[in-house]
């Protein structure tokens, strides 16, 4: 499952500043990226479209730097799993963390969502597969995020199955 949210979660590099990004501003007529931060210090003389869940909106001022892509993989992935169990068990409507409001609005549009049942919604299967990450690693019992308990049980089938196969 690792490798299935690598490359659901995608990582795009800034044509400006080169920073890595999940949100992005691309133009689709000369597939081209911007940051936030550039596209909103020095646009881009064609239309952008903003793409992606807005997890890193908040910016990247601060954060540190990384050796490779897969650490700042790693990194941003934590800062999903802490945004997610922060948004499964705040009840505040007006709370001040930028990824709260956004990642409530990523789990709503998981359990309404009638296209992620034959795998065709992108926002469903990052979500999925972010919870597929944290299962992976949770000892929580019960645990908040949602569908870990399930994703758990059945990583454990598979893991018996394995074994029976290869014993």
């Amino acid at each position: 499952m690792a490798g299935v949210l690598a490359q659901d979660l995608c990582v795009h590099t800034c044509g400006e500043c080169q920073k890595q990004m999940e949100t992005r501003w691309h133009c689709p007529q000369c597939t081209y990226d911007l940051c936030i931060g550039c596209y909103a210090a020095k646009g881009h003389p064609h239309e952008m479209v903003k793409v992606g869940l807005g997890l890193d909106d908040s910016g990247n001022q601060g954060e540190p730097q990384f050796r490779s892509l897969r650490e700042w993989r790693r990194h941003a992935i934590q800062r999903c799993i802490q945004s997610l169990r922060h948004a499964r068990q705040c009840r505040n409507a007006g709370c001040p963390l930028p990824t709260c409001l956004k990642m409530k609005r990523v789990m709503e549009h998981t359990k309404a969502c009638q296209r992620k049942n034959n795998g065709g919604c992108g926002v469903c299967k990052q979500f999925i597969a972010l919870c597929c990450y944290h299962a992976k690693h949770c000892q929580e019992n019960p645990c908040p995020v949602p569908y870990c308990l399930n994703i758990k049980q059945k990583l454990r089938q598979q893991e018996i199955q394995y074994r029976r196969q290869h014993a």
